[in-house]
């Protein structure tokens, strides 16, 4: 560090005052603090004094506070080196955690300044931007300075010499004041409170100081207060429209829940087609849109009711002014019908759907995250289509969804916990009576709900993307488990449209008939006409591409969709299978099954492929189906579904059982 002798600085005659709190940071710095040493107020203040100055020889403590100051060099932003006399009058506080102004006076190295010291003090407190009352201990008035004539304005019987702090006090904040130990506020303890002054938000604070006298200091928080009011509006609104945003509304919702003055409901309310004009017309379109239904839906509530936009197109609504379920619905609806009228955006005339969920205080939740939680569960539901687009919470759908969602969880791990299992059905040959092959069909072994069948859980796993994964698995297990059976007995695996539609089934075909050493011949895949209508060119490539490894291609479940002559010609099918509601439907050959079935037949005729009816439950099923010369057909009448290690023994035996023929 550079150090400088006393002798060599330049000498000023001027004096600033700075004030700082307990901790020694600068809490005010006037313009003549500014002007002396260069740095600006938005520089210094709360920064540590001791850091804003090279002060040299370094000063003790007891130097520090004494009276007349002591000497030093700071350096002045410009670079120029000062000796100055740095003063702490006597205004220290005896409470910590109460911002005791600290004045400090530098002024040029005089012996004689330690005599100046009152009339510098005043000259001092003059020159602070905050109002400053100075008492004596006999709690009289001794000076105040311009800024607190300027803030206070007149006050009954004046700010004169002398004048009792319990008077200019009482007028002041409208409270009497005492020096005895009372339930009302003393003057021998510090203090602080705000109040209304002239139209402005004033801070006082009483400062009882060490020599015995006190300090009423007051400060001008107008703008403060405004900056603290509008940043504690924006966090709890959207500034987009202006209304409650998500904290808002929980803080409104759980001081409503923990009153519980009186029942209300909690809708939620979400706007179809609002992502379709954002992304097509803008986010100035999608804001403007938000906009102008939030004004539509302001103008609908009535007085009490709170309006919140969530986020995106979500927004909610805290309904008071209507009470009970047929008020609630109809206000419902003529929220629905407000909302969906068309809207002028950026002047193109648009439309939105609206879906409400609602719960109700207390029947539904009697705190602020249950009636949330179940709100989003009653909108998922009105989002379903249901009732109209109105959707009043029902414990038990709610119990559906949870049901849904536990089940989708325990989906997802499912296959590594090795929790799918295969069960295998027959079906027979009509002429030859005997066993030609086996339909895998999937079950889950959930550890808590026992077997769950395909039909609820295929869907969900589409829904999840896991049917690749779970068809792979499918594909070699069937594949491995076949190799145990006669060499005569074809598998046939069922291929959902997720899996079928998916790049990568060829590969997982081509994969399982490697891993297990299975014959192509021995596998068939069957294929529902949903999964391959959409693009049927894709899928005759890929039903092409397995023909030509030697697997078997069914059509399942024929009759129930969209297929035509021009479908079945251009596809490379080796089955047919009729579909069960077909077989149900026969009543004795009399029935529109019968003409169906006899059709499909004599078209598999022509085609040479094979027709396999499902479903088959009776002898008299039986005995129509060979009757018309049906290929093969399948079901309980056969066989239920059985394991894997079932099949072999129960074709062997087949020609020796009871079967029809």
């Amino acid at each position: 560090m550079v150090r400088f002798r006393v002798t060599e600085c330049a000498r000023v005659s001027e004096h600033f005052v700075c004030l700082l709190d307990p901790t020694e940071r600068v809490t005010s710095w006037s313009r003549e603090a500014e002007r002396l040493t260069g740095h600006t107020a938005d520089d210094v203040v709360g920064s540590p004094f001791s850091g804003l100055f090279l002060v040299s020889p370094p000063a003790s403590a007891a130097a520090t506070h004494a009276p007349d100051g002591h000497v030093g060099v700071f350096v002045r932003q410009d670079g120029v080196h000062l000796c100055v006399r740095v003063r702490r009058h006597a205004l220290s506080g005896k409470r910590a955690d109460i911002d005791v102004p600290v004045t400090v006076a530098i002024a040029q190295d005089d012996p004689d300044a330690a005599r100046q010291g009152s009339t510098e003090l005043h000259g001092a407190l003059d020159a602070l931007p905050d109002g400053i009352a100075l008492f004596g201990a006999d709690e009289g008035l001794l000076h105040y300075n311009m800024r607190f004539d300027a803030l206070i304005g007149r006050v009954e019987d004046g700010l004169n010499p002398g004048a009792a702090a319990r008077t200019i006090l009482a007028a002041l904040t409208r409270t009497e004041w005492t020096t005895e130990e009372t339930a009302r506020p003393a003057l021998s303890k510090g203090w602080s409170t705000e109040i209304l002054r002239l139209g402005r938000t004033l801070a006082l604070s009483w400062i009882s100081l060490q020599d015995g006298r006190f300090l009423l200091l007051c400060r001008d928080v107008t703008d403060l207060r405004r900056l603290e009011n509008r940043t504690r509006f924006l966090e709890q609104h959207d500034d987009l429209t202006g209304l409650a945003n998500l904290q808002g509304l929980r803080l409104q919702l759980g001081t409503l829940c923990e009153r519980a003055s009186g029942s209300f409901a909690v809708l939620y309310f979400d706007l179809f087609g609002f992502k379709r004009i954002n992304d097509s017309m803008g986010h100035a379109a999608g804001d403007e849109l938000l906009r102008i239904a939030a004004l539509r839906v302001r103008r609908t509530v009535g007085v009490g009711d709170t309006v919140a936009h969530i986020r995106g197109n979500k927004f909610a609504l805290i309904l008071r002014s209507e009470q009970g379920d047929q008020a609630i619905r109809r206000f419902a609806r003529m929220l629905r019908s407000v909302l969906s009228r068309p809207l002028s955006v950026l002047k193109h005339e648009v439309t939105v759907g609206v879906a409400i969920g609602v719960v109700r205080f207390p029947t539904d939740g009697d705190d602020r995250d249950t009636l949330m939680s179940k709100a989003d569960v009653a909108l998922h539901c009105a989002k379903g289509g249901i009732d109209d687009g109105i959707c009043f919470y029902d414990p038990e759908r709610d119990s559906l969804r949870q049901r849904r969602m536990d089940l989708e969880r325990d989906l997802h791990h499912a296959l590594a916990r090795d929790e799918f299992i295969l069960l295998y059905q027959p079906f027979l040959n009509v002429r030859s009576g005997r066993i030609v092959g086996v339909e895998a069909l999937i079950r889950w072994r959930h550890p808590k709900q026992g077997l769950i069948p395909p039909g609820d859980f295929i869907p969900v796993a589409e829904r999840m993307g896991l049917m690749h994964e779970i068809g792979a698995w499918t594909l070699e297990t069937a594949c491995r488990q076949a190799k145990d059976w006669p060499d005569d007995i074809m598998v046939s695996v069922n291929v959902s449209a997720a899996q079928f539609r998916h790049d990568g089934l060829i590969d997982n075909v081509e994969t399982a008939l490697q891993r297990t050493g299975c014959p192509p011949s021995r596998l068939e895949l069957e294929i529902t006409e949903t999964a391959m209508i959409d693009d049927v060119p894709r899928a005759a490539c890929v039903l092409k591409r397995l023909r030509e490894q030697g697997i078997q291609i069914a059509l399942d479940d024929f009759g129930t969709g969209y297929s035509s002559l021009s479908f079945l010609h251009s596809l490379p099918f080796t089955r047919i299978k009729i579909d069960r509601s077909f077989v149900n439907d026969l009543h004795g050959g009399e029935g529109d099954g019968a003409a169906i079935i006899r059709a499909i037949t004599g078209l598999c005729g022509s085609l040479n492929v094979v027709a396999t009816a499902e479903g088959v439950e009776t002898q008299e099923q039986f005995d129509y189906l060979k009757g018309i010369n049906c290929s093969e057909i399948q079901g309980f009448l056969i066989s239920r579904p059985c394991p894997a290690e079932e099949i072999g023994p129960f074709a062997e035996k087949i020609n020796r059982s009871d079967l029809p023929r």
